[in-house]
């Protein structure tokens, strides 16, 4: 199994439309790839995790870092992973903004859920310092 994290800036044209499309899509094609993982978004950044075999990760993640929608796309970790953190779920979304209205609302995991998932330390740590930064 292999595991891929990266960040990358939204757009300046990314509208919480895209965000609706963006999640989706990584649910229904995950789904099929067998690709697990989580998504998070501060209003200006994206950080992911995606978890599957490398010949489906990769690819995605080539495809995401010509997507219009990112910017300044970077793998911050890659690499065989023993077991799925997010395997009951092609994608979980957690929006770092709190101030989204029922008109904008995306169904979302909390920080307190996602911590109590079993994750290596370094993979904890990117979350948890992704979910600390400012967006917009």
């Amino acid at each position: 199994m292999y595991r891929l994290i990266y960040i990358s800036s939204a757009s300046d044209e990314t509208s919480i439309s895209d965000i609706r499309d963006i999640l989706s899509t990584a649910v229904t094609n995950n789904r099929e790839m067998e690709i697990t993982g989580l998504l998070m978004y501060n209003g200006l950044n994206f950080m992911q995790v995606l978890e599957g075999s490398q010949d489906d990760v990769q690819p995605l993640f080539e495809k995401i870092t010509k997507d219009v929608r990112h910017v300044s796309v970077a793998s911050i970790l890659q690499g065989e992973a023993d077991t799925r953190i997010f395997a009951p779920w092609s994608m979980l979304f957690k929006k770092a903004k709190p101030d989204t209205t029922d008109e904008d609302h995306i169904p979302e995991v909390t920080m307190p859920e996602i911590m109590a998932l079993e994750m290596p330390d370094n993979v904890r740590t990117i979350i948890r310092n992704f979910d600390n930064l400012l967006g917009c």
